[in-house]
């Protein structure tokens, strides 16, 4: 009997704290495509984004705060109908690391969706980041990790130089280059509250005293991001040598795919594990009383 309840038990507690893995595959594009929030009538997928608000952009035009939903978690959006400009969250199944420049801003670096191993699966799906953004997660849902590369248009940027950002390492290869995005967590939804914590990602580094160690992440890497996991909402920004008084130069984009979340037990399963540990626990005292008893 005891046997049979630790295992009823493991079973319960481990089903109510399962991983989650949010990978984008039953997100609606077409193929080799994306869907960036345009709010005209005529837009595929359009149903797929809640509208919250709108009002005129920094730069003109009318501006329109939008989420999209994957697996219960909220992915922000801004869309600019004057301009046909975004910010915040994508999704795509773009699969092309050799095109430069803003036309491929939808394509990941690594060639595809992550195959959760470090490789692309061409076709597969994935988020894009670009700007700055966050995610709302569910109420019961704790963070754990997401993997990450960086996007085609700012992989060649940094490796060729564009005309407006830099090459990285320079001419000479020793420029202490590098591009980095930034989680950071907060108790409140949509980046709001108080912040408990940050986690910086290199997205290329050539920091390295031997240049042969420099890298622009090409692959996807899975990041470990639970030290945040008590956060509700999750922001991103970016920081990166090639910067002005205007700010980065560095084409601000990133890929992430496979964002994984651990649910917390809702307090009826936590009530039924209780209630099972305690009527175990009774039943084990009341067989221990009839055995001292001499009733079996």
């Amino acid at each position: 009997m005891r046997i049979i309840a630790t295992l009823m038990l493991l079973f319960l507690v481990s089903h109510a704290q399962a991983a989650m893995v949010i990978d984008f595959e039953s997100l609606p594009v077409a193929g080799g495509g994306y869907y960036n929030g345009d709010v005209s009538d005529g837009a595929p997928f359009r149903d797929s984004y809640t509208t919250l608000g709108s009002g005129p952009g920094l730069y003109g035009g009318t501006e329109y705060a939008q989420v999209w939903t994957s697996g219960g978690v909220e992915f922000s959006n801004t869309f600019n109908a004057d301009y046909g400009s975004w910010s915040g969250w994508s999704w795509s199944n773009v699969a092309d690391a050799t095109t430069p420049g803003y036309s491929n801003q939808y394509a990941s670096f690594a060639g595809g969706g992550s195959d959760g191993a470090g490789g692309a699966i061409a076709g597969g799906k994935y988020a894009v980041g670009f700007g700055s953004g966050t995610i709302n997660l569910p109420g019961n849902a704790s963070l754990k990790s997401m993997d990450i590369t960086n996007a085609t248009y700012a992989g060649l940027s940094m490796r060729d130089g564009d005309g407006f950002s830099k090459a990285f390492g320079g001419t000479s290869g020793n420029d202490p280059d590098y591009f980095n995005v930034v989680f950071t967590g907060f108790d409140g939804f949509d980046g709001t509250g108080s912040e408990i914590g940050s986690q910086t990602v290199a997205l290329a580094d050539f920091t390295f005293a031997d240049n042969s160690q420099d890298y622009i992440l090409s692959d996807w890497l899975n990041v470990d991001l639970s030290s945040l996991g008590a956060a509700r909402s999750i922001a991103f920004s970016f920081e990166s040598s090639d910067s002005s008084i205007y700010g980065i130069n560095t084409p601000v984009y990133f890929a992430m795919d496979n964002l994984t979340i651990t649910t917390v037990p809702e307090p009826s399963t936590l009530m039924l594990v209780g209630s099972f540990a305690a009527a175990t626990g009774l039943f084990r005292l009341s067989r221990r009383k009839r055995i001292a008893n001499g009733d079996r």
